[in-house]
């Protein structure tokens, strides 16, 4: 039967539920179809800013601090900004000179550089700053970097500090510090957690607790592979770079960092890994290495931009549904990006306390044969268990995909899915403004007659973009913070909104998709897991003027099966979000199309083996006539030892490309064996062939006595002779 696909027909429908209060809708309405916040700028100076950090005050939601890499001095500082009204205004100023390590320990005239800042709050307000601080004009270099941390207990107005993690220096480099804070109220309750790389000598990944409020830090521990060459004749040294610590609902914390495959005798691969230790005694020990996935590592966005696999998470603390979830967020370029050579932002969770982890999803959700790169996630969790992802994206610049902008998503499930994503920059961002001529490099502070600081007027746009950004979140009210050009240099901007009731992001069936007439949709959530329900719409065209189902008031299952749709065709498929407690709905979802295919594959014809044939080879070939289906998709060939298929021993062969096959392993068992095909197509119809059966011996040809051999034994025994069984094709 030759068969193809209508592309529009006519449906009946037998569902057993009312079908009334249809809605017709004119248009489509696009994904994320919500106004982009407010966007703010923090920074006004001609100089180059990058690598936001930013949180709440978690008793007061009017004090938001932010920091960042600032160059107003024509060299690396760091910026604070302090929002006293919700982050509709905000001040900004720099780390006094006073204030910094290297200039304490060395003087002022010195010349510090402080670099990478980080940030984090504990539950009872008290904000930390950790910061890079060292001196670049000492040789040598290794010599003079410190991780120094800054304390504020009065809502960002005054710091205290810097208290160093270590008290001399090297000789070694620290790099890329983050820290976090334990606000889960257990036996850790306050630590205060770093975790870094320090070059050289040997390079490794190192950590640091603080008990007493970040004022001093215990014993060094190293939790990563420590590499004082390159193993196996490699050219490269990587001990892991970007590490995270995290900390779990039980008290647990999590290490996380970039790094080189290593095989059992620290050899390097060429791929990049995600490595993760876990301490359970609130950071005194750590559990030995293991590996969670394989990650492109770096890579570079259009505009010279660049990215990296690095990891952004945070774990539920909530006593929630999802409490003890770990999850993790990162710019990845995987196997099904190759062909365009784009970059995704993934993510990854456990529900385990970090034992296992799941499969890698995509959060962000243009189109897959877009060129445009999504990079430099920053994740959190919000105090209900709403996990909360910004990141950047090109999807706003076709056909070039070269500016960029912000973007957020939200997942209400505990990280099984993620909603539409939505534009948080209201204006797009150049490459080429974060672009200039190198930084002249003073390692003074200039000032003037009255003593105050001097901008630098040189051209320090210098360098790209940064390699993080930031996101914090007060239950449902959220800021963001992050490097933005649309001024024509690199400013930090913010914005501020509450967590949106976005229209569904529909998951399954996909665009085109063949399916059953008994179809399972499924989508995303869209909001908050006990306040959310859903209407589903199903229709033979695009503007659901000819309904086939509407199913209002489901509940929180984002999962429906439409019972029967007879007839083939396309039917078109949306949804919609109705907050229960308020009584708001969202936009309707993007409209999804699928092709309806009813009809079953024609059945296949057992060829061989013969039914009811008896032989003696331990391997044989099966044969069967072509199935006929314009869809078609593979074969199964099922094999048991009862005509039921229900046995112990029974297996399935599945993804059988054609009409043969030959078993793998060996039969093992005497007896009679029973066997069938069945052929599916790609909707999921199938037809399944009658059964066959065949009776295998375990048997040497001329061995009449069973002995294993063929000999002068065998001449004058009939204890196993089989008339027949030795002439012709035994295995057919």
């Amino acid at each position: 039967m030759n068969r193809t696909p209508i592309l529009t027909g006519r449906f009946a429908i037998s569902l057993g539920i009312a079908v009334c209060c249809f809605t017709v809708l004119p248009k489509i309405l696009r994904t994320a179809s919500i106004p982009t916040p407010a966007n703010i700028r923090i920074t006004n100076i001609p100089q180059l800013n990058n690598e936001e950090q930013v949180f709440f005050s978690p008793l007061d939601s009017n004090i938001i601090i932010a920091n960042w890499r600032d160059f107003r001095l024509g060299f690396r500082q760091v910026g604070i900004g302090r929002s006293t009204d919700g982050g509709m205004t905000w001040t900004d100023s720099l780390i006094e000179p006073l204030m910094q390590y290297t200039n304490i320990i060395n003087g002022v005239g010195f010349g510090a550089w402080q670099s990478d800042p980080t940030m984090t709050v504990d539950a009872e307000g008290n904000f930390y700053m950790s910061i890079l601080d060292f001196s670049p004009s000492a040789p040598p270099e290794n010599d003079t970097s410190f991780i120094v941390f800054y304390k504020s207990a009065d809502k960002g107005i005054s710091w205290t500090g810097p208290f160093p993690t270590l008290p001399v220096p090297g000789p070694q480099f620290e790099d890329k510090q983050f820290i976090t804070v334990d606000r889960t109220g257990g036996p850790h309750h306050g630590n205060v957690y770093v975790s870094w790389t320090r070059f050289p000598n040997p390079d490794r990944i190192v950590f640091q607790r603080s008990i007493d409020g970040g004022q001093t830090f215990g014993d060094t521990i190293i939790v990563g592979p420590i590499l004082t060459s390159s193993p196996c004749g490699a050219s490269l040294i990587d001990a892991g770079q970007f590490s995270i610590p995290i900390v779990s609902s039980n008290g647990s914390v999590h290490v996380i960092w970039i790094g080189r495959e290593l095989d059992s005798t620290f050899c390097q691969i060429n791929s990049s890994v995600f490595h993760h230790v876990t301490s359970f005694d609130g950071g005194q020990t750590f559990s030995p290495r293991t590996d969670i996935l394989r990650v492109s590592g770096f890579t570079q966005a259009p505009g010279e931009l660049n990215t990296y696999s690095q990891p952004a998470g945070d774990a539920d603390i909530t006593g929630g549904p999802f409490d003890g979830n770990v999850y993790i967020s990162f710019t990845n370029r995987g196997p099904e990006d190759m062909s365009l050579f784009r970059t995704d932002v993934d993510f990854i969770r456990s529900t385990d306390n970090g034992i296992t982890w799941g499969g890698r999803i995509q959060i962000n959700d243009d189109p897959d044969n877009q060129l445009a790169d999504s990079f430099h996630p920053w994740l959190t969790v919000n105090q209900e268990g709403v996990v909360i992802v910004v990141f950047e994206d090109h999807r706003e610049n076709p056909p070039l995909y070269r500016n960029f902008d912000l973007f957020a998503a939200y997942s209400f499930d505990g990280g099984e899915t993620f909603s539409a994503n939505h534009r948080i920059s209201d204006v797009s961002s150049t490459p080429e403004s974060l672009l200039g001529t190198s930084l002249s490099k003073p390692r003074v502070w200039p000032r003037d007659e009255n003593g105050d600081v001097i901008m630098v007027p040189v051209n320090s746009r210098a360098g790209l973009l940064g390699e993080y950004i930031g996101v914090t979140a007060f239950f449902d009210k959220i800021n963001a913070v992050w490097t933005d050009s649309r001024d024509g240099n690199s400013e930090v901007y913010t914005a501020n909104w509450y967590l949106p009731l976005l229209e569904p992001r529909l998951r399954s069936p996909a665009e085109g998709e063949q399916v059953t007439a008994s179809p399972q949709l499924s989508w995303a959530t869209s909001w908050k897991h006990d306040q959310d329900r859903y209407r589903v719409e199903v229709s033979s065209d695009m503007s659901f003027s000819n309904p086939l189902l509407l199913q209002d008031s489901l509940t929180t299952d984002t999962n429906f099966a439409v019972v029967t749709l007879s007839g083939d065709g396309t039917a078109f498929w949306r949804v919609k979000t109705f907050d229960i407690v308020t009584g708001d709905s969202s936009d309707y979802s993007a409209v999804r199309g699928f092709i309806v295919d009813n009809v079953e594959p024609t059945i296949a014809t057992l060829l061989a083996p013969d039914d009811q044939k008896t032989f003696n080879i331990a391997k044989p070939s099966f044969d069967w006539s072509d199935v006929f289906d314009i869809n078609f998709a593979s074969y199964e060939l099922n094999l048991s030892q009862d005509s039921l298929f229900v046995s112990p021993g029974s297996v399935t062969f599945d993804n059988i490309s054609f009409s043969e096959f030959s078993l793998p392993q060996p039969l093992t068992i005497e007896g009679v064996y029973f066997w069938r095909v069945r052929a599916l197509d790609v909707a999921g119809n199938s037809s399944t062939s009658e059964t066959f059966s065949f009776s295998y011996i375990d048997f040497t040809c001329g061995d009449a006595n069973g002995s294993g051999t063929v000999n002068i034994a065998d001449v004058t025994s009939q204890v196993r002779a089989t008339p027949g069984l030795c002439l012709g094709d035994m295995s057919q």
